[in-house]
């Protein structure tokens, strides 16, 4: 009872996870964090399975090296060990240290940013508790076609869904006009490029399920029309019609997202299937010339049809639907093909500067901008390319070993599904193999792989792909029953002592995610209640309230930013209102807050900026605390050295104050200005017009430039 009630559980993750853009969102990541968990509880309270076989030892061990790295950067560590293993993140936090801004210790972390790294580390766990949970309940032939039949319906929607929106000219996304990808096929995503990552995973599988029911196409020849007419009446036969539609919508709804990675994998996915099954034959037979399953030597020749004819009738819908703008985005000049050449340059360069310990995970948005050398007015958040990824935040060896376990898995299953000969695991192994196949080479160019749905639907194929290839699942799978009783796989009940640990560690995990989701919860209260207010002045003190408890909630730096956003938006409308105790009241709160925000992330150049003016608004206009203000200056240019707007307002401010700054600080500035000359030759036009912002006469500005020429 317990067993079905955690699969059916599974399956309404499995449902869930696409339908909130991808559960992107804060709230929707907590929501399968928080079922996942608790499935994990549920299943521990009636657990019997005790050892068996199924993930290979490999894949454990690497994994291991994963996750222990992984725990090791969220960890404080003696400072001369984070020395030795990330001297980089060393010089970094020593560098803040004696400037100031964090409070020096002799215990640091390997993570430049721990709570963010927590709470990526968090979901990370929370999917292998939900592939641990699929690998243990879904057992016998019945429930993992369920399992298909769910993960196949859902694609199925998303195909359908997203074709009905941008063929009618809709472009919604469940009443939410669509801001990117219009004019193509979306689902309920954002970008084009994670449905067609989410589809075509799917797409082999209900191409691998279709294989299966189509055992019933192995008409004998010689059959008489009569006979013919009888045999395509058959109502099983009919439904098998009716499932072949599945994965051509997959496949037109695939072709219809432009994305052409994806149609490439697509393309490539339909080639691989069609060796496969062209070599079913060889694999699936008897020494006595018939398949465990019965079927004769003629039918694999007819699943290879089945393929090639699925694969047509996908081309056909594409042609007569309007395959035009598909061919138009491939013939378009790719201008995405050199930023992400870009991207890939500096995310090596990274690496290079973080090769064991990596810069912790979820800390690549920020950690990125310290290696831009043109400003593209772009915050990226991912690196385009999952393995590089990996490598970036994780470190070469931890980073290697994650993608060694899925291509690894991907290989061991492709071995294991050669030497099985039921038709069942034949279809149902071969769907979930290519599946996992087409998203691990879609991860060289995108990243997919970082998108919460994805990610759940990839766990999901790749434990699907274990528990009908393993050897004794699959023989259990067969039989028709998960409980058989013969070597490893005799039930026994965990020890109470280990389900207490295990719930225990399974609680622990869901403070941290509760923690982030009330945070967000707040933020989003707050957001909803500034929008409403007629003034923020008038309303500041139920704000500050909202922000306050987000703040108390949450460790991460985003609700002590949007925090000293507020205080110093209070702290303008007390200067410009001339009350002078009030903004510098204001203004001490912002920097704790600012404070408290780079504690939490050190390497964030927005917030150091952002401190830096908030130091100059104290006893304005006379700038009491200018040197303090440069000092988070440096550290924002640091950070993020290619940003136009911090660079301009930080050479304007160097510039007005010119005649009373030092030598030093005259030739940081003069190197500011012409390493931003040589990023933009447009950028003397931009100074010049920023300065008369705020002077009448450009003249000082000239006299400078004049003295930088000499």
């Amino acid at each position: 009872m317990i067993r079905h009630i955690v699969f059916w559980g599974l399956c309404a993750v499995l449902v869930f996870v696409p339908l909130p853009i991808g559960s992107v969102e804060e709230w929707a990541v907590f929501v399968f964090e928080a079922a996942t968990i608790g499935l994990f509880l549920v299943y521990l309270v009636g657990e019997t399975g005790g050892r068996r076989k199924g993930l290979p030892l490999f894949f454990k061990i690497l994994l291991g090296v994963f996750l222990a790295v992984s725990f090791l950067q969220v960890v404080p560590l003696p400072a001369d060990v984070v020395k030795i293993l990330s001297p980089r993140a060393y010089d970094i936090f020593l560098g803040l240290s004696r400037d100031g801004i964090i409070p020096a210790s002799s215990w640091l972390t390997l993570s430049l940013a721990p709570s963010a790294t927590l709470s990526e580390l968090v979901l990370i766990l929370c999917y292998g508790i939900f592939g641990f949970l699929v690998l243990r309940t879904v057992r016998s032939r019945r429930q993992v076609e369920i399992f298909v039949v769910v993960i196949v319906a859902s694609a199925l929607f998303q195909a359908v869904y997203g074709m009905a929106e941008t063929f009618s000219g809709h472009e919604m996304i469940f009443g939410r006009p669509k801001r990117f990808g219009v004019g193509s096929v979306t689902g309920t995503y954002v970008n084009r490029n994670h449905l067609a990552g989410f589809l075509e995973m799917v797409f082999p599988l209900s191409l691998g399920y279709l294989l299966v029911k189509a055992r019933y196409f192995a008409m004998e020849k010689g059959l008489s029309l009569r006979q013919k007419i009888l045999w395509f009446s058959q109502e099983s036969l009919q439904w098998t019609v009716l499932l072949g539609l599945a994965p051509v919508f997959i496949g037109v709804g695939l072709v219809f997202s432009k994305s052409r990675t994806g149609i490439i994998v697509l393309v490539v996915t339909v080639i691989l299937a069609a060796v496969a099954t062209a070599s079913w034959r060889e694999f699936s037979v008897g020494q006595e010339g018939e398949a465990e399953d019965g079927s004769e030597r003629g039918t694999p020749r007819r699943f290879g049809r089945i393929v090639r004819l699925v694969f047509t009738v996908v081309l056909a819908g594409a042609v007569y639907l309007g395959v035009g703008p598909v061919i138009e985005r491939f013939s378009e000049v790719d201008i995405s093909y050199e930023a992400r050449r870009l991207f890939y340059e500096n995310t090596v360069r990274m690496i290079g500067d973080f090769p064991l310990a990596g810069t912790g995970k979820g800390t690549y948005v920020n950690a990125y901008a310290i290696y831009e050398v043109v400003d593209d007015r772009l915050k990226l958040s991912y690196a385009h390319n999952d393995y590089l990824e990996f490598a970036s935040e994780n470190g070469v060896v931890a980073g290697l070993a994650l993608a060694a376990a899925g291509i690894g898995l991907a290989f061991w299953m492709a071995a294991m599904w050669r030497r099985r000969r039921s038709g069942f695991v034949k279809g149902i192994g071969l769907g979930a193999v290519l599946g996992v196949t087409a998203i691990l080479i879609h991860g060289f160019a995108d990243f997919n792989l970082q998108i919460p749905a994805n990610a759940v639907y990839f766990t999901a194929l790749a434990m699907l792909g274990v528990i009908v290839l393993s050897g004794d699942k699959q023989r259990a799978i067969k039989n028709g029953d998960g409980d058989t009783k013969n070597g490893d796989t005799v039930p026994r009940r965990m020890s109470p002592i280990k389900a207490l640990v295990a719930g225990l560690l399974a609680v622990a995990l869901f403070v941290p995610a509760f923690r982030d989701f009330l945070g967000f919860h707040h933020l989003a209260v707050y957001r909803r209640a500034r929008s409403e207010a007629r003034s923020v002045e008038n309303a500041f003190a139920g704000l500050e309230a909202r922000l306050e408890k987000a703040a108390s909630a949450s460790p991460r730096a985003v609700f002590r930013v949007e925090l000293a956003h507020l205080y110093m938006e209070m702290a303008r409308v007390a200067n410009d209102s001339g009350r002078d105790e009030e903004r510098d009241a204001f203004c001490d709160k912002a920097v704790a807050s600012f404070g408290k925000a780079v504690a939490a992330n050190p390497i964030d150049a927005a917030t150091h900026y952002e401190t830096g003016t908030a130091y100059l608004l104290y006893n304005f206009p006379l700038m009491t605390y200018q040197d303090r203000a440069k000092t988070y200056f440096r550290r924002a240019l640091e950070f993020k050295p290619a940003d136009e707007t911090i660079n301009l307002n930080v050479i304007f401010l160097y510039f007005s104050w010119w005649p009373a700054l030092e030598d030093a600080e005259k030739g940081y500035a003069a190197q500011l200005h012409r390493d931003m000359i040589a990023r933009d030759p447009g950028f003397p036009a931009k100074l010049e017009a920023r300065w008369k912002l705020s002077y009448a006469s450009a003249d000082p500005l000239k006299a400078v430039l004049a003295e930088l020429s000499r």
